[in-house]
């Protein structure tokens, strides 16, 4: 499935599937994954809308072309690192600022069945003040599970919040024995 872009508008590849966990839709560009968000809704609990429609405010300049076929593979290579908590292997299209990819990079050393706290995150980055800053890098992550935001609750055991939903972060963390 090839379509052709205006010059110099990066084309995105995406496809939506189903997993253990619920669908996605997850995307790449040339360098890696850039996107992986849940299809949860408002109503289901997803305080920033469903996956697909913050991809699209999230490349907002960028050719968004559907080819579920393509990325089927992608997804299971996903899923199977996420079983063997072998996720940093994946090759990655971070965008952000240098302080939310240092972030981002802190959460991929969080191992599988554990969590921590925004403050311990704010201790591995040497910004031991900016808890809150890290809470919004934290919320900003592209891509869920891959960079596993959902392994970061509040300092008192509190799941703290999750873009997807509180029972969607609640059914990660049991899936990964943390809860």
């Amino acid at each position: 499935m090839t379509k052709i872009s205006p010059q110099n508008e990066e084309t995105i590849t995406y496809g939506l599937h189903e997993t253990p966990i619920g669908q996605i839709v997850v995307a790449q560009s040339c360098k890696g994954v850039c996107w992986l968000g849940f299809m949860v809704t408002k109503e289901e609990g997803a305080y920033k809308g469903d996956g697909f429609e913050r991809m699209q405010e999230y490349f907002p300049k960028s050719h968004l072309m559907r080819d579920d076929e393509q990325t089927k593979e992608l997804v299971d290579v996903i899923i199977a690192a996420w079983d063997h908590d072998t996720l940093d292997h994946i090759k990655l299209d971070l965008r952000g600022t240098e302080f939310q990819r240092s972030v981002w990079q802190a959460l991929l050393q969080i191992p599988k069945g554990q969590v921590i706290s925004y403050g311990d995150v704010a201790n591995d980055i040497g910004k031991p003040k900016a808890s809150r800053a890290v809470g919004t890098a934290v919320g900003e992550n592209p891509v869920s599970l891959i960079v596993p935001c959902h392994r970061v609750v509040h300092s008192t055991g509190g799941l703290g919040n999750y873009g997807w939903g509180l029972d969607l972060k609640a059914k990660i963390l049991d899936f990964e024995g943390a809860l």
